[in-house]
């Protein structure tokens, strides 16, 4: 217990120096997504080689960084990149919906280099072992592509995140402490009460009143600071149908982060091991820290998407 607490006080000092000075610019925080995918293409082509599968270390990496291409896009083309402190002085300022407006042809310009991209590194993924083997490589090809696009989507949405919305930076911040208190909650929750199994065949640990228990520590995250932390923030008013709304955002985001988790916990038994690296003592490697982090980038993004668009 004393090197888990240890570790984690650690990793929160790590990840305070990527996160915090991001308040004044997204670029301090976006070495953060270029270590997660440069050091989870490192743990997860050695997992992989426990069932076979030869997944290049430097096809992962290039798979984890597709979103840099669309970043040295908007450095060459003089894009101006959110200050979520200036964001926030003009939400007070101005109005709240400065927080929603958002540029739909960048948006589009960036999903479509990393579209590219992505084609590529599929097409070579899957045709370099058909070409080896014959027909016999289909299999490892296509686990090439879906092992590349594991970590690469959800980097690739934390990276819309930063550059995309304008309260971008705010939401990444919730996306990343979102699996820790709903993994909490869901461990708490679990110990006190826990009896009946949520899905043995994947993680014999995890149990229904446990994964109750994460939704619900969600959704009292959720609300707080939509009670007294928005508020503070942004000079924004909420009522009750806000309230619900927030309620019902953090039922689904929940729901998805621990699916993120028995996701990886059903890679990590079909290999085989029972953390992905020892890089951070009592907590795993890199992707044991963020395997629920990857579904909740994406659906916070999406959540935001439609909230701007609709």
């Amino acid at each position: 217990m004393k090197t888990r607490v240890i570790t984690a006080l650690i990793f929160g000092i790590i990840m305070g120096i990527f996160i915090i000075p991001g308040f004044w610019s997204v670029h301090f925080t976006l070495p953060l997504l270029i270590v997660i995918g440069i050091l989870a293409s490192e743990e997860f082509s050695a997992v992989l080689r426990n069932i076979n599968l030869n997944i290049s270390r430097i096809n992962l990496m290039l798979y984890n960084l597709a979103f840099v291409p669309g970043f040295v896009y908007l450095l060459v083309n003089g894009y101006k990149v959110y200050s979520p402190q200036a964001v926030r002085v003009k939400a007070i300022g101005l109005s709240p919906n400065v927080l929603t407006e958002i540029d739909g042809i960048l948006l589009g310009k960036l999903l479509l280099i990393y579209s590219v991209v992505i084609l590529l590194l599929s097409l070579h993924s899957l045709f370099k072992p058909l070409f080896r083997q014959g027909a016999n490589g289909l299999r490892q090809g296509v686990l090439n592509i879906a092992a590349g696009l594991y970590v690469s989507l959800p980097l690739f949405a934390g990276f819309l995140l930063l550059y995309i919305l304008p309260a971008g930076w705010y939401l990444f911040v919730l996306a990343i402490t979102t699996p820790w208190v709903c993994d909490s909650a869901a461990l708490y929750c679990g110990m006190l009460w826990g009896k009946k199994k949520l899905a043995p065949l994947i993680s014999p640990n995890k149990t229904l009143a446990g994964f109750y228990g994460g939704i619900i520590g969600t959704v009292v995250m959720y609300i707080l600071i939509l009670v007294f932390l928005i508020p503070s923030l942004f000079r924004i008013e909420y009522d009750f149908l806000t309230l619900l709304y927030v309620t019902v955002v953090a039922i689904i985001i929940a729901i998805l982060t621990q699916l993120g988790d028995l996701l990886a916990s059903a890679i990590k038994r079909t290999c085989g091991i029972k953390d992905f690296s020892n890089l951070m003592p009592g907590h795993g490697g890199i992707m044991d820290r963020f395997d629920s982090t990857y579904f909740t980038f994406i659906s916070i993004l999406t959540i935001a998407l439609l909230v701007c668009f609709f």
